[in-house]
């Protein structure tokens, strides 16, 4: 780019401030002095910056300058709403920028990224205003066929549901399901995910809504001779789009995920982080003991269904109130012991464990007492978790069986549950 730029920041109808591109590819992302003059009332966008019951702490994150800049890629909070992997990449392809230029693809994608934030140049003060088309800006087509964003690796696409029937979202309407396609490299992937996730819906965990899509149900997906043929596809509910939607600008909830929250690139999900630094978290600034047990059952049923991928990308935050979250859904659960004999531990370190063999009831009451619980509380998140894994025992096989999972698949589920103490110690 040849002039500063800049992309107005909302959450919803709030202006939160401003994003700016310079000529040297920094980024920069400032506060707007009326969503800081809020106070207490202001919708929070990130629990980087805010401590909910604590305006001072909070005003004084909003100010400080520090984690608010990068060079070629946006400051992390922003580089959190892109997506990874091949949806990026198709995505930039068809901007025609490189993939790491995360100012242009946000400002491609911002009409529509996850949550309720949007970036657009609508409002922005006419000298820094972003022009689409502009020089240096030509990656930013109003034609591209992609005008969504996802995170995650993953492929995936944000569609409506009409009915029956599924239809790409093209940036003239918000998608209200992720749909995720069959992969030549897993066999059988969609079905794994949604018996998976039925499985938590059956345990007590939230999840949304999760069902398997025959392929002549999806209209305007481009590609579709890429995938396996005849295989179903996998849909999910987003929690982050309301049940009543009014074109383009309605809709919206907002949410984050755990690397927003603590302000880490999506490249360092699995290593900065531990269940610990979430848990305290959830009980400090979110829904409190609620939460905490919610989070309980679902690492007992990620350690029980062999889930070695619940990184920090796959916890998140949702906003039913605008000045306080708590824990979102459960999504993007999978059994991934069944595809391979190399996933031996759960994704982030459990009071100093990792191993899904080496994780025990003990393992838990570690977890619970290091987050300070008070010991009646203790028991009663320690009964939790060995309710859920009997529960998790008792219902795994009949869902993979229900979504039609391969029985080679099944089998390597069922040696997992079979082979870890946590299942012997709840029997």
């Amino acid at each position: 780019m040849s002039s500063v730029q800049s992309l107005e920041i909302r959450l919803g109808e709030v202006r939160v401030g401003y994003l700016t591109h310079y000529p040297d590819e920094k980024t920069i992302f400032s506060v707007d002095e009326a969503y800081i003059g809020m106070g207490s009332t202001r919708p929070v966008l990130s629990l980087s910056l805010s401590r909910p019951g604590d305006e001072a702490s909070t005003e004084a994150l909003l100010r400080d300058e520090r984690h608010k800049f990068a060079s070629v890629k946006a400051p992390p909070f922003f580089s959190n709403l892109l997506p990874e992997g091949g949806l990026r990449t198709r995505i930039a392809q068809s901007l025609k920028v490189h993939e790491e230029r995360e100012f242009l693809l946000l400002a491609a994608l911002g009409a529509d990224l996850p949550g309720a934030v949007t970036l657009n140049p609508g409002d922005t003060p006419e000298h820094l205003r972003f022009r689409r088309g502009a020089s240096g800006a030509a990656a930013v087509d109003e034609a591209a066929p992609l005008k969504f964003s996802l995170g995650g690796m993953q492929m995936k696409f944000s569609m409506l549901r009409q009915g029956e029937r599924y239809t790409l979202n093209m940036g003239t309407q918000l998608g209200n399901y992720i749909v995720k396609p069959p992969s030549r490299d897993f066999a059988a992937l969609p079905r794994v995910e949604a018996a998976t996730m039925e499985t938590a819906r059956a345990v007590g965990i939230e999840v949304p809504e999760a069902l398997l899509l025959p392929p002549e149900h999806i209209d305007a997906l481009p590609d579709m001779g890429a995938y396996p043929q005849g295989e179903a596809f996998y849909a999910i509910r987003r929690f982050d789009r309301s049940e009543h939607m009014e074109g383009s600008k309605g809709g919206r909830i907002h949410t984050e995920d755990f690397a927003q929250v603590f302000n880490l690139r999506p490249s360092q999900k699995y290593g900065r982080v531990n269940y610990e630094m979430i848990a305290q978290t959830l009980l400090r600034y979110a829904g409190g003991l609620s939460d905490l047990k919610e989070m309980a059952r679902r690492l007992a049923f990620n350690v029980l269904i062999g889930n070695g991928d619940a990184h920090i990308k796959n916890w998140s935050l949702i906003y039913d109130t605008p000045t306080r979250p708590r824990l979102a859904p459960a999504y993007d659960l999978v059994s991934t012991v069944a595809y391979t004999t190399h996933d031996t531990s759960i994704a982030l370190n459990m009071a100093g464990v990792k191993r899904f063999d080496a994780i025990t009831l003990d393992t838990f009451a570690t977890l619970f007492a290091r987050i300070g619980l008070h010991e009646r509380i203790q028991k009663d998140m320690m009964e939790e978790v060995r309710v859920t894994v009997q529960r998790v025992k008792g219902a795994w096989e009949n869902s993979f069986v229900a979504a039609g999972v391969p029985d080679d698949l099944i089998r390597k589920v069922e040696a997992h549950i079979r082979g870890i103490a946590l299942g012997r110690e709840c029997a």
